[in-house]
């Protein structure tokens, strides 16, 4: 009870504080507000909820009381929530102008949505009710998904609250009277070749602070990527802990600056959310990572609160049509042409028996094409850079001294191709000095 005493005070004092800094309004019902999640986290013993069993009624325990007042008492410990919707968005408005949709609007699956929080804080960014065609929230916990009910119920938007197990949802028990949710019949020949049925698949899928909380964890991303689209895209934040060594020699991650968390942290942290059930093993987030091509990965940590370790990602389908492509793999190859960052250790000792022997003796191939090739043959993801929307600038690695010891002022070490494109970014004018090798 002691050190749950010291905790309740220092959590106070970070309150205390952000209030004298007009950070947050630190009135009488948030002093209540901190205590009913005080009490629900650290001192309610998880108990049976009425016919609720296993899972469901795991999170109803803990949520239950605490269900009217999650929001405001998780502003301070759940960051990175807008950063990824706000990647989200602008990946989904790309899109849009590339008229990359396979119909007029888009479909959003929110999993462990909880309260609706991320879909009512994506209007900062998009227009929710006119951007997407339909909108759905997952959770498996009634508390909370009765507190998203009466958000939609305020704001008038048509949100569909499924208080369901995310392993069984699927958008056709929800989809049958919505047309334009299907897509045209070129689009279905065209995909049906490849083996992928494109009928009832979401063109957004995020969890926020959720894939830390799921048992069955494998299952859940595998429906994930049958549920997601071709070119579809999935938004993750979470808690997370990890050593590089875990992801040492990995080049389809998106680097892993800030990535590592020491030993006393990984300990802790991992101690400390597992007493809510909150699991931080890196296996989760390997797993993601592995299903996924990564478009963008961000390692963060929310110092408000002692350094919690989180992770926002945004990634695609790694190996569909598009990323097997002939041509994506050309594109790449020509602009990234002997770039020296994202070839793996020896790669050459093990690409070699894999190329046919004339390829070898009449051309050379980029080291962006070589790791591509290793990667696909390996199972693997691709690198990063061929997810992207623009593969014209590859990865940056700021693992390798070369590339750090400009103190982040490195801006390139290959050809200046084509500076227009840099005149027009950094413009550049009389009073600079660029100097250039080539």
């Amino acid at each position: 009870m002691g050190p749950l005493l010291v905790l309740a005070g220092l959590l106070l004092i970070v309150y205390a504080a952000l209030s004298s800094q007009g950070k947050i309004r630190f009135s009488y019902n948030q002093v209540i507000n901190f205590c009913t999640f005080f009490y629900s986290s650290f001192l309610k013993p998880h108990s049976k909820e009425g016919a609720l069993v296993g899972q469901q009624g795991a999170l109803e325990s803990f949520y239950k009381v605490q269900a009217n007042v999650y929001d405001e008492t998780r502003k301070l410990l759940l960051c990175g929530r807008e950063d990824m919707l706000a990647l989200a968005a602008a990946q989904l408005n790309f899109q849009a102008q590339q008229g990359l949709f396979r119909h007029s609007k888009p479909v959003w699956v929110d999993i462990g949505g909880g309260t609706g929080y991320n879909i009512e804080a994506m209007h900062a960014f998009l227009n929710v009710p006119d951007f997407f065609s339909a909108v759905f929230l997952v959770d498996l916990s009634p508390s909370l998904c009765g507190v998203a009910k009466r958000r939609f119920q305020r704001l008038g938007w048509d949100v569909k609250v499924v208080c369901q197990d995310a392993r069984t949802f699927r958008l056709e028990d929800h989809l049958e009277k919505l047309e334009d949710a299907k897509p045209a019949a070129r689009e279905l020949s065209e995909y049906a070749s490849a083996g992928i049925n494109l009928v009832y698949k979401a063109d957004l899928i995020t969890m926020s602070y959720s894939l830390s909380m799921i048992p069955d964890y494998y299952t859940v991303v595998d429906s994930i990527v049958r549920l997601l689209a071709p070119t579809g895209l999935i938004g993750v934040v979470d808690f997370y802990v990890q050593s590089i060594v875990e992801t040492a020699g990995r080049n389809y991650v998106g680097g892993s600056l800030n990535r590592h968390v020491n030993w006393l942290g990984r300990v802790f942290w991992r101690a400390w959310f597992d007493c809510d059930r909150v699991s931080l093993e890196g296996a989760r987030r390997d797993y993601l990572e592995y299903r996924f091509g990564t478009k963008k990965i961000l390692d963060q940590r929310n110092y408000l609160l002692g350094g919690i370790p989180y992770y926002v990602f945004i990634g695609c389908h790694c190996q569909g049509v598009f990323a097997r492509s002939q041509d994506l793999l050309e594109t790449v190859d020509a602009s990234c042409t002997e770039s020296p960052q994202i070839m793996p250790a020896k790669g050459h000792e093990f690409l070699l028996p894999l190329l046919p022997q004339p390829a070898i003796a009449l051309e050379t191939r980029s080291k962006a094409y070589e790791s591509a090739i290793i990667n696909l043959s390996s199972n693997l993801p691709l690198p990063s850079t061929y997810y992207q929307s623009h593969q014209a600038r590859i990865y940056y690695d700021e693992l390798l001294e070369k590339h750090t010891q400009f103190n982040g002022d490195y801006l390139y070490s290959f050809t200046w191709e084509d500076p227009r494109v840099d005149q027009r970014l950094l413009q550049i004018s009389d009073n600079d000095t660029i100097l250039c090798l080539t």
